[in-house]
């Protein structure tokens, strides 16, 4: 039985950390070691069907499954999971404020908002119910939704304010933001349908 403690390198911690979530350049230690040893972590990540995205400009690495032509059978970490209308919505309407952020906003490096101006971007695209109250409620189930997922990052409770982090844009690039785009107003008009009858 081998009683020898095991040590484990800063790579080790790196490479749990992405598991977890991105790593951001204000990260400084983490992203350091992910720069200087990132051809070992994607060579060890792509054995287990993971690819490294590391993204220098932007300022964030993380993890993404691995896709092939012609491979079929690839390990699979997570489950792909569908996000909900409001939540796909909410993700829409963040990237579409990362591009107008980008070209205006030259002085901050954080897009920040609070939960109302999150709650505003999205109503103005949701038909209003009888029931505000529901209406917010299904809102806020989005906000949470991407704070789990981690595109959003709560920096300060009173007034709640968020961080939208940079990885919405590697998550959505223009062509997924056109398809997205393409489906939400499908489910518009099939709502809009059932409506009227």
């Amino acid at each position: 039985m081998n009683t020898t403690t095991p040590e484990f390198n800063e790579v080790s911690f790196v490479m749990v950390r992405l598991l977890k979530d991105p790593i951001y350049r204000e990260d400084r230690e983490n992203w350091e070691v992910l720069r200087a040893n990132q051809d070992r972590i994607r060579n060890y990540f792509e054995q287990i069907g993971q690819a490294l995205i590391l993204d220098e400009a932007e300022g964030f690495g993380y993890l993404t499954q691995l896709e092939l032509d012609g491979v079929d059978s690839i390990p699979r970490l997570t489950q792909r999971r569908g996000l909900t209308y409001q939540t796909t919505l909410l993700l829409v309407c963040l990237r579409e404020e990362f591009c107008r952020y980008d070209t205006t906003s030259l002085e901050s490096t954080r897009l920040t908002k609070t939960r109302g101006q999150l709650q505003d971007m999205i109503s103005a695209f949701v038909q209003e119910t009888t029931n505000q109250v529901r209406d917010k409620r299904w809102i806020d189930a989005g906000i949470k939704r991407l704070t789990e997922l981690g595109f959003l990052r709560l920096i300060s409770d009173d007034p709640e304010e968020f961080e939208v982090m940079r990885i919405v844009k590697a998550k959505v690039g223009p062509q997924e933001l056109q398809a997205i785009k393409a489906k939400l107003a499908i489910y518009d008009a099939a709502n809009n349908d059932t409506d009227e009858h």
